[in-house]
């Protein structure tokens, strides 16, 4: 099991950043949201965090990062890395119906 795979059963990550000159404790918890793609995991914060220490720990954890407006993904990844697809439980196939021309 990965670190990802960890940090989405466990649903939260307490990570240490640096706001400000000073360092912080922060609980980051795991939120499941729709997109186009799918339900995306993303760790949002409560608490204010510079985008550059964002960018850190969405790169060391390698999973999205989100505070208000601000979204963060890991470097060379997009959301469709991500995303869950929905099980597909059967198929339905149009039958097809074969007819002349008289």
């Amino acid at each position: 099991m990965t670190l990802k795979d960890d940090i989405i059963r466990r649903g939260y990550l307490d990570v240490k950043v640096y706001v400000t000159g000073l360092r912080q404790s922060h609980r980051l918890t795991v939120v499941m949201e729709k997109s186009a793609h799918g339900e995306i995991p993303f760790l949002v914060s409560k608490m204010y965090i510079p985008s550059s220490e964002l960018i850190r720990v969405a790169n060391e954890c390698q999973l999205p990062v989100r505070h208000k407006d601000t979204i963060i993904f890991p470097k060379g990844m997009a959301p469709r890395d991500f995303a869950k697809k929905p099980e597909v439980i059967g198929t339905v196939e149009a039958g097809t119906v074969e007819a002349e021309i008289e």
